[in-house]
C-alpha cells in the first residue's frame, strides 16, 4: 500500500496532465447530468420511456458493443494470463468489501445486518457501476488515442472492461441479489422444476451484456473469427454482420447515459414522477426502531468504503497478483491496472433499484434512487482524484 500512498501527492499538487484529463471526463459527466435532469424536468423524458430505453441498451445496444469490443481487441493483441485473472480480480475484489463492510463496519456502527437498509448498504459498499460509468470514462479519456499515433487505447480499455464484467456481472446478479432481496423477495412466478429452476438461474447469472461478451470471445478465439472479421490477408464473408454490430453497438454509451443520469434524476424526484414511489430517506426515531440506517449513515460508509477502502483494495489485490505471477505487471500490463481501478473508484451499481422494483420493494426502490443520486452528486471529487493518480501511476496521461 506505501507505492499508493507514494503517488498521491504528484499528480494533485502539480499541473499535470493526468488530473486534466479526468477533470475533463468527470465535466463531461456532469453536463450529461444536467442534460438528464433537464429532460426530465421539462416532461422530454417519462419514467416509462426512460424504461424503455433501458431496455434498449441492456439488452441490445450494450451487449453488441462489448462483444465487438473483445473480437476487435482479441484479434489485434491476442489473450493472456493476466487479461483471463481480471474476471477473478472482480469476484475476489467484490467479496473482500464485503466481508469487511459486513464483519468489520457493521458491528462498529451497530448495525444490524439482516435489515433491508443493512443489506442494501452492504451491496453499494462491494459492487460498483461496472459498465455504463466505466466505458463513459474510458470513452471520455482514451477517445483520441489513435489520432495520437498510439496504441487503441480506448479499445483496449472497453476490452478490459468487458472482461471484468464476465467476473463481476454474474456474480452481482446472483449474490449481490440474494443479499439484497433476502428470502422471499421475489414474487414473480417461477418454474418449479428442475429444468425450470437450472434455466432461471442461467438466466439470472448470464445477463445480456455478459453473453455478448462470452459470445465476442468465442467468435475471437475460435475459426470463427474468420467468418465474421476482416483482416487485411482475408475478406469475411459474414463481416456485413460485424459491422452492423459494431455501428449498434457505438450507440450504448450515449444512450446509456442518458438513460443513468435520467434514472437518477427520477429517483430524485425531478420532474414530479418521483414523489410517490420514491420517497426520500428520513431519519427518524419510528424509523431507527424498525432496523432502518439513518441516511448519513448509510452515505457515510458507502462513500468511504468505494472511494479510500475500495481502490486501496483493488491496489493490493493487484499488488499480490503480480508477486504471485497471476498478472503482469503495471509497466507491462498499464491498461489492465488502470480499468481496475477505474472499476474499483466507481460509483454504486444502478441495477439496484430495479432489483428491488422486481421484488415489488417499491418504498425501497424509491429510497434507493434517492440514496444513489446522493451518492453519484458527490462522487465526482474522489474519481477525479484516484483517476489522476491511476493515470500518472501508469503512464496513461
Amino acid at each position: 500500500m506505501s507505492g499508493l500512498a507514494s503517488t498521491i501527492r504528484s499528480p494533485i499538487a502539480g499541473n499535470s496532465g493526468a488530473s486534466s484529463a479526468a477533470g475533463r471526463a468527470t465535466c463531461e459527466m456532469l453536463v450529461s447530468s444536467a442534460v438528464g435532469i433537464g429532460a426530465i424536468d421539462r416532461g422530454l423524458l417519462t419514467a416509462p420511456m426512460v424504461k424503455a430505453l433501458s431496455s434498449t441498451a441492456f439488452s441490445i445496444l450494450l451487449p453488441m458493443f462489448l462483444g465487438t469490443s473483445i473480437i476487435k481487441t482479441v484479434t489485434t493483441y491476442g489473450l493472456s494470463r493476466s487479461s483471463l485473472a481480471v474476471p477473478l480480480l472482480a469476484i475476489v475484489h467484490s467479496s473482500l468489501l464485503f466481508a469487511l463492510t459486513t464483519r468489520i463496519a457493521f458491528p462498529l456502527l451497530r448495525i444490524d445486518a439482516d435489515s433491508d437498509d443493512a443489506r442494501g448498504t452492504a451491496i453499494c459498499s462491494s459492487f460498483c457501476n461496472s459498465s455504463v460509468v466505466p466505458l463513459i470514462f474510458c470513452e471520455s479519456l482514451f477517445r483520441d488515442s489513435m489520432a495520437e499515433g498510439g496504441a487503441d487505447k480506448l479499445a483496449q480499455s472497453t476490452a478490459y472492461v468487458s472482461l471484468f464484467l464476465v467476473g463481476w456481472s454474474p456474480f452481482f446478479w446472483s449474490f449481490g441479489r440474494s443479499v439484497l432481496i433476502g428470502s422471499g423477495g421475489e414474487t414473480a412466478e417461477v418454474d418449479a422444476s428442475w429444468r425450470g429452476k437450472v434455466l432461471s438461474s442461467v438466466k439470472t447469472a448470464l445477463p445480456p451484456p455478459v453473453v455478448g461478451v462470452l459470445v465476442g470471445m468465442v467468435v475471437a478465439t475460435t475459426p470463427l473469427r474468420r467468418l465474421f472479421v476482416s483482416t487485411e490477408e482475408h475478406e469475411a464473408p459474414l463481416a456485413v454482420v460485424y459491422n452492423t454490430a459494431q455501428n449498434f453497438g457505438r450507440a450504448a454509451s450515449p444512450l446509456s447515459l442518458l438513460v443513468l443520469v435520467s434514472s437518477l434524476a427520477l429517483g430524485a424526484g425531478f420532474g414530479g414522477e418521483g414523489g410517490a414511489e420514491a420517497p426520500a430517506p428520513k431519519v427518524s426515531a419510528k424509523y431507527e426502531d424498525a432496523g432502518e440506517v439513518p441516511f448519513l449513515t448509510r452515505w457515510s460508509l458507502v462513500s468511504l468504503t468505494r472511494f479510500i477502502v475500495s481502490p486501496a483494495v483493488m491496489y493490493g489485490l493487484l499488488c499480490t497478483a503480480a508477486r504471485n505471477g497471476v498478472i503482469g505487471t503495471s509497466e507491462k500490463f498499464p491498461m489492465l491496472w488502470f480499468v481496475c481501478m477505474l472499476e474499483a473508484c466507481m460509483p454504486p451499481a444502478q441495477n439496484l433499484v430495479v432489483m428491488l422494483q422486481v421484488a415489488d420493494k417499491m418504498r425501497k426502490a424509491g429510497e434507493m434512487a434517492a440514496f444513489l443520486f446522493s451518492i453519484y452528486a458527490t462522487s465526482m471529487l474522489p474519481i477525479v482524484i484516484i483517476l489522476s493518480i491511476a493515470l500518472e501511476k501508469f503512464g496513461l496521461a
